[in-house]
């Protein structure tokens, strides 16, 4: 990240996640100076050019839609490009890293920085460039300025402040000055600045030294993304003479420690203040303080944060216990100053050592008025403006004006200040969200009971003609009952009906069997005769052959009784008997002869009689056939009939219960209905009393 350097200008230290955002204000009420935010959208805006940096709207979201800004990336991405590059570390580093901290010197130079000097030297040299100016100038009082947010917080808000704020660069500032003064060999190199800190890049802009701004955080995370631990590094010293108190600088109350080595009263004349939003409320009410009356003290120690330096919004120890913060800072701040008894150091000996890194004003800074920029922002507003604030806040007496801090403004005075000047709106205020509730509810009432008439008469209208509607579907639900009742009756005759043809088939199917049976004798029978008579045939065939015979024998006897009584002609009177005889042969004969036609005649007529018999029996026997086959078809009708005739009578039987269901269902409707009106004809008289409401 590249930042213009122009003392007029402060860049954007603190950005906003508005996917993230959930418009609770709670970083408006955490906020030392209010307007720097924008609450008149759907999510809170920051104005980079009103904002102190001073961290605590980081701190208290904890929807993460607040970060901070520094120059890790464009810092990496230059180490990445092989660019010369000198570190400077803030004491903080230990309460942040602990007894690392020398390690981290060399993380840094394993990534490829050439040096690392240690900021706790610029502590030192700034107690001195503090002292110089108080033993030179004398002033009433001195308003410590190593924290950038409270420098930015007095230039824009407080200015009549700024002739108080010491005229010397912060501790960073002297160290970076005097790598640039001191160290020609780091001419070339840029300087990247490692601190708890985000505000610390405007004190860069603003003194025009410090290429970058890195936090303690930013390195934590590149730690814990590259899975790397500063216990991979070996240790590596400062550049500078080691410092003595000043590495207690980053705590409260080591800026007053380090200057009572040069004033033993310093401690009773140093007004010791950190934290917001007490730091904040000091330094505003000391502006009317110092009109009237005369400083108990010469000295401000004051940060803006509760842990100090060494729990900035850009730490990575900002929930632990003050004790365990502190714990490893004090330990070092014994370690060096025994280092320093051991050594024998006089105090000659050790102002010589600082006295060669300091150089009367090197180290000096101005500041700049930017309370114009503010007014320009957000105005003054008038009391004709107010009192326009206050009507859209429904505040017109002094009940109205709550002051609960609801909407993150410390009084409804500075909510109305916001509201005039476009940084939020109505809305977001208790008092007026409950007084608009109440015109919102007695206009809803008013709504509601309009619609309610209006509904009513709609309903009344409707629920009188459901009446009417109900009364004729109770009369056409009764005549339909009628109607499924008289069904019912005809159906159970035709069902009763239908079982009396089922039994009726049942005794002709009986009937057929028995019919079966007995032309399957009748064609027994009839084949008996068929046999008899064509043994009959038979025996008239014979008959008729021996008639043939007794008709041979009749002409046999006939010519032998001719031949006889020839014969007795010719025997005279010998065979007179003979011829008596022969007569009586041919008599009998002739006699036989005429009976044997008799009987052949008779027996041809017999024969012809036998013979149509058993023609007729044939005859008599094929219709048998038929008969059996006929019967055996009427057999399967009639089986197919019956069971024709037996499923309907089992659905006969179903519709019946069918109808005896429908029928229950039916008078359920008509009771149900009967309910519905009743329950119409109660909702028609309590929509009466509704309509009284």
């Amino acid at each position: 990240m590249v930042h213009k350097t122009d003392s007029g200008e402060l860049v954007p230290v603190i950005r906003v996640i508005k996917e993230k955002c959930i418009n609770c204000h709670r970083c408006i009420a955490v906020c030392p100076v209010k307007m720097c935010n924008d609450g008149s959208g759907d999510t809170i805006s920051l104005r980079a050019e009103l904002c102190v940096g001073c961290g605590e709207c980081i701190r208290i979201c904890k929807y993460g839609a607040r970060v901070g800004i520094d120059d890790f990336d464009s810092f990496m991405q230059d180490i990445k490009a092989a660019k010369p590059i000198i570190a400077v570390v803030a004491p903080a580093i230990v309460a942040n890293f602990g007894n690392n901290y020398l390690k981290f010197n060399g993380f840094l130079k394993k990534l490829g920085v050439k040096a690392v000097f240690d900021v706790s030297f610029g502590a030192e040299l700034t107690i001195k460039s503090y002292v110089a100016y108080k033993k030179k100038q004398n002033p009433k009082l001195i308003i410590a300025q190593p924290c950038s947010s409270l420098v930015s917080f007095i230039e824009l808000y407080h200015p009549e402040l700024i002739g108080y704020l010491a005229p010397a660069d912060s501790p960073m500032g002297h160290i970076m000055k005097a790598v640039r003064k001191f160290y020609p060999q780091y001419a070339d190199c840029k300087i990247a600045a490692f601190s708890p800190c985000y505000a610390k890049r405007r004190e860069f802009n603003s003194v025009g030294i410090g290429d970058y701004n890195v936090t303690f955080a930013s390195i934590k995370r590149h730690l814990e993304d590259t899975g790397d631990n500063l216990m991979n590094y070996g240790d590596y010293n400062y550049e500078n003479p080691p410092a003595e108190r000043g590495v207690n600088f980053s705590t409260p109350g080591g800026l007053m420690q380090t200057f009572a080595r040069y004033d033993k009263n310093a401690v009773y004349f140093t007004r010791k203040v950190e934290g917001v939003p007490e730091v904040y409320q000091y330094l505003a009410q000391l502006k009317f303080f110092l009109k009237e009356h005369s400083p108990s003290c010469y000295l401000v120690d004051c940060l803006n944060c509760r842990l100090g330096c060494n729990g900035g919004p850009g730490a990575i120890n900002q929930d632990r216990n003050i004790e365990e913060v502190e714990m490893n800072t004090e330990k070092r701040s014994r370690e060096v100053q025994a280092q320093y008894k051991r050594s024998f150091f006089s105090k000659k000996k050790f102002e010589r050592t600082f006295a060669r890194y300091w150089q009367e004003g090197l180290f000096t800074r101005s500041y700049v008025d930017r309370s114009a920029l503010f007014r320009e922002i957000v105005r003054r507003p008038s009391k004709d403006e107010f009192a326009s604030a206050y009507k859209r806040l429904h505040k017109y007496t002094e009940n109205d004006f709550l002051d609960c801090g609801c909407c993150g403004y410390k009084n409804c005075e500075q909510m109305a200040v916001a509201i005039i000047n476009g940084l939020n709106k109505p809305e977001h205020c208790w008092y007026y969200i409950m007084e608009q509730s109440k015109k919102d509810e007695e206009r809803y009432q008013s709504r509601l009971k309009s619609a309610i008439e209006k509904i009513y008469n709609r309903v009344f209208e409707e629920i009188n003609g459901n009446i009417n509607g109900i009364n004729a579907l109770l009369d056409r639900i009764t005549e339909t009952v009628s109607h499924v009742n008289a069904s019912s009756s005809t159906i159970e005759t035709m069902v009763y009906r239908i079982q009396s043809v089922n039994e009726n088939v049942k005794r002709n199917a009986q009937t057929v069997t028995q019919l079966n049976v007995s032309s399957l004798e009748g064609k027994g029978q009839m084949l008996k005769i068929g046999e008899l008579a064509g043994k009959m045939a038979e025996q008239s065939d014979m008959l008729i052959r021996i008639s043939k015979i007794i008709e041979s024998v009749y002409q046999k006897t006939q010519v032998l009784g001719m031949n006889a009584s020839i014969e007795a002609a010719h025997a005279g009177d010998i065979g007179r008997g003979f011829a008596v005889v022969a007569g009586e042969i041919r008599h009998l004969a002739q006699t036989a002869g005429t009976q044997s036609k008799d009987i052949e005649q008779s027996l041809s007529n017999i024969k012809s009689l036998i013979d149509k018999s058993a023609a007729s029996s044939v005859n008599a026997q094929n219709q048998f056939e038929r008969i059996i086959t006929l019967v055996n078809a009427v057999k399967e009708e009639d089986g197919s009939i019956a069971q024709a005739v037996e499923r309907e009578s089992d659905n006969g039987k179903q519709v019946i219960d069918a109808l005896t269901t429908i029928n229950q269902l039916i008078l359920t409707i008509r009771n149900e209905t009967a309910l519905l009106l009743d329950s119409s004809k109660t909702v028609l008289e309590n929509m009466g009393s509704l309509k009284n409401i």
